[in-house]
């Protein structure tokens, strides 16, 4: 393990650095840390509303009305935290790159502003759909941010501005600075609107989740097909693309259709081969258990193995709602986004797991999924128990979230030996400026 260790300090440690010296990519991660207060309070929210057990539910509706508890999180919370993920990260990436490029940084927000809002559709109701701002539309956003701050920063290093005199207030100046550009930017993406708007796609947000989805259509429920889409979920969550969404569009029918027919074959007798082994409860108890890259034991590793702070912080805060398969605060506080140092098992975990599950079940050691359906926020154990109408099922869960630790245990080490050299500098330069003072 330590021989392992050294390996990745030596050899992935270098495009780690890579990563944080590129203005832009650490300027995205920047963007997707500002998220971390909106993801901690949305993931308990999920948490508190869809606690899988009736009695609670019933409780709490009789407590609340059944209307009020039905939409308090899904309809309000949920939008106004995840739902604003593309958002923030969009301000928050504009500011940062502004900042490296040493430009106002509030132009530059604004800028990639009125560029993303140019690119958003309304609907028939002349309503903007809220999937616009959530982590579906998260590259979209990080794409408009860049160009944005890029167009702006050109025009200032090209002195492609216009000039006030020197008695005009400095921040009146900014604003007209950024008027050319403004105007620049506006221009190009509204060209790419129209451009856009006449492909079959209509939308930005349709044509990049569309050209990633048409792949998948012919995949199916197979084995293969099953490993084609437990690897490109972790893959376009590492590059800032909701790999879920893109996944469950294609995949959630399949699976659905899956469900359903193992569900006729159990009612008529339980003892019965059921059809399927890939079917919507297999990719919520196994492909996303813990959320996306089986991120549970990862959680339990960076609170009680790790000597950071920063990744004991994060790990606390995203243990709880893993449990209950939501990961949303380790993908984006730890970050797993543009993490070079954990894009190695945040892909294979996922990947060898699922293999394991299918197998367990292809070999006879494990029943097949029944059909009957189980909450999505069950937890690990009883879920899988659910499942398969069989502890067998709770037993090959733990056996995976066993794997998962094992494989993602080298790597958080190693990022956790980074994050306490960063630590140590920042404690060091603090007190230097102390002694200074």
């Amino acid at each position: 393990m330590e021989k392992l260790t050294g390996w990745l300090e030596e050899k992935v440690y270098p495009l780690a650095a890579f990563f944080e010296q590129n203005k832009y990519l650490s300027s995205i991660q920047y963007g997707i840390m500002l998220t971390i207060p909106l993801l901690l309070v949305g993931a308990f929210a999920c948490i508190i509303s869809d606690f899988p057990w009736d009695g609670y539910q019933n409780f709490m509706i009789s407590i609340f009305g059944e209307q009020a508890w039905g939409e308090w999180n899904w309809s309000v919370l949920n939008p106004a935290t995840f739902g604003l993920i593309a958002l923030v990260t969009m301000i928050g990436t504009s500011y940062e790159l502004s900042r490296k490029n040493k430009v106002s940084p509030l132009p530059g927000i604004v800028m990639s502003l009125m560029g993303y809002f140019i690119l958003v559709h309304v609907n028939s109701d002349s309503m903007i759909s809220m999937n616009e701002f959530g982590a579906s539309s998260l590259f979209l956003s990080i794409i408009v941010a860049i160009l944005s701050v890029e167009i702006y920063t050109l025009c200032l290093k090209k002195n492609f501005v216009i000039k006030m005199p020197d008695s005009i207030p400095s921040f009146v100046v900014d604003q007209f600075t950024a008027l050319v550009p403004a105007v620049i930017c506006g221009v190009i993406f509204l060209a790419a609107r129209y451009v856009i708007q006449i492909t079959p796609y209509t939308t930005a947000y349709n044509m990049i989740y569309g050209l990633l989805q048409a792949p998948l259509t012919t995949i199916g429920t197979t084995f293969a097909g099953t490993m084609v889409v437990t690897f490109l979920n972790s893959f376009l969550w590492f590059f800032g693309l909701h790999g879920t969404n893109v996944v469950s569009s294609v995949m959630t029918p399949l699976w659905y259709a899956a469900r359903d027919a193992n569900l006729l074959v159990y009612q008529a007798d339980p003892m019965a081969l059921r059809p399927y082994i890939v079917t919507n409860d297999f990719s919520n108890m196994i492909i996303f258990l813990g959320g996306t890259g089986l991120t549970l034991p990862l959680a339990f590793e960076m609170i009680f193995m790790c000597k950071s702070d920063r990744v004991r912080t994060i790990g606390k805060g995203g243990l709880i709602p893993g449990i209950f398969n939501v990961n949303e605060p380790i993908i984006f506080g730890l970050p797993l986004v543009m993490n070079p140092v954990m894009v190695i098992p945040f892909i294979l975990v996922p990947m060898v797991c699922t293999a394991v599950a299918f197998f367990s079940m292809a070999w006879g050691l494990v029943p097949l999924p029944t059909g009957v359906a189980v909450p999505w926020t069950m937890p690990f154990f009883f879920g899988g128990w659910l499942m398969c109408n069989d502890i067998r099922g709770g037993i090959l869960q733990l056996v995976i979230l066993v794997i998962a630790a094992v494989i993602y245990y080298p790597f958080i080490k190693t990022l956790d030996k980074q994050y306490i050299k960063e630590e140590k500098a920042k404690q060091e330069m603090l007190e230097d400026t102390k002694e200074g003072s």
